[in-house]
């Protein structure tokens, strides 16, 4: 008699294959990954680096906020002279007299200015109060598109012609 049981005996357990994972990517794939992922931080950190440039210019307009009621012409003209002395302190603007700083400013926004020499140096009237109002506006105006990078060759010209 044969042995039957041997035979049995012998065979191995089935097993399964291995279940591949989902992220199973090609090389150039991870690539392509790693490469999005860091242009993005590059961009994350740019807008970043942007922002905290910006801090200033952020800053002086909250100021400008704050004096909307009764804007003072002195403080407003020391806004701007700030604003453009932290981000571009060699600036020639900075060195010009009332009338060529007058025209420089004139220059740089297409809202009116008032006359700055006299509104600066003039009690309070109710004439100056409506021309200090027009500078705020001007200011407002001035700093909303201020972007650190104020022309300096208006600036130059405007010395040499003087």
């Amino acid at each position: 008699m044969a042995d039957t049981h041997s035979a049995l005996e012998q065979l191995a357990d089935i097993s399964e294959p291995v279940l591949s994972s989902g992220l199973q990517l090609a090389p150039l794939w991870w690539l392509l990954l790693a490469a999005g992922l860091i242009c993005l931080t590059y961009v994350v950190l740019r807008l970043y680096w942007r922002w905290r440039f910006l801090t200033a210019k952020r800053h002086a307009l909250l100021l400008l906020k704050r004096m909307a009621e009764k804007p003072n012409a002195a403080e407003l003209n020391q806004l701007i002279k700030r604003v453009l002395k932290h981000y571009q302190p060699e600036h020639p603007a900075l060195a010009m007299g009332s009338q060529q700083w007058q025209r420089w400013l004139s220059m740089q926004h297409s809202t009116p200015l008032p006359d700055l020499t006299s509104l600066l140096y003039q009690p309070n009237t109710p004439k100056a109060e409506a021309e200090a109002q027009a500078f705020y506006q001007f200011t407002k105006q001035w700093l909303s598109q201020y972007n650190a990078d104020a022309p300096t060759h208006l600036a130059t010209s405007e010395v040499s012609h003087a």
